[in-house]
């Protein structure tokens, strides 16, 4: 630690570090749950698998099991291409057939309008909290 003393956002990396989680499979969602965090719905679980009906094992991002809400990450990296597109719309079909409310989000949503995102997501939990 003391070699790192006095270099310029060492303060704001160390207030980080109690975050880090080796689940994150990306940058983008590790800022993604920095955002969630902030906004006060930290995700209860990273990378959590889902078992469809199929007996097919999916996993999602961030997920807020006790309530049944995930929220993925969509980059256009990896999601913008037409066999991705279609895994993608059987994945969250399977998924929500399982009880499971999906958010899929991309960069803007993280970086341009995290408010909002943070407000999707609080609203799915919600929802279901007072459903229950």
């Amino acid at each position: 630690m003391h070699e790192q003393q006095g270099r310029r956002g060492i303060v704001k990396v160390r207030e980080l570090l109690p975050y880090v989680d080796a689940r994150a499979e990306s940058a983008m969602e590790s800022e993604a749950r920095l955002v969630f965090i902030d906004g006060g719905i930290p995700p209860s679980t990273l990378q959590h698998e889902i078992v469809d009906r199929c007996g097919d094992l999916w996993r999602v991002d961030c997920a807020w099991a006790e309530a049944m809400v995930a929220a993925e990450y969509d980059s256009m990296e990896w999601h913008a291409n037409p066999t991705a597109w279609k895994r993608d719309r059987i994945k969250t079909a399977r998924v929500q057939e399982m009880g499971w409310t999906l958010v899929r989000f991309v960069v803007d949503d993280v970086r341009r309008y995290p408010g909002q995102l943070v407000e999707r997501v609080a609203t799915c939990i919600d929802a279901v909290r007072i459903a229950g």
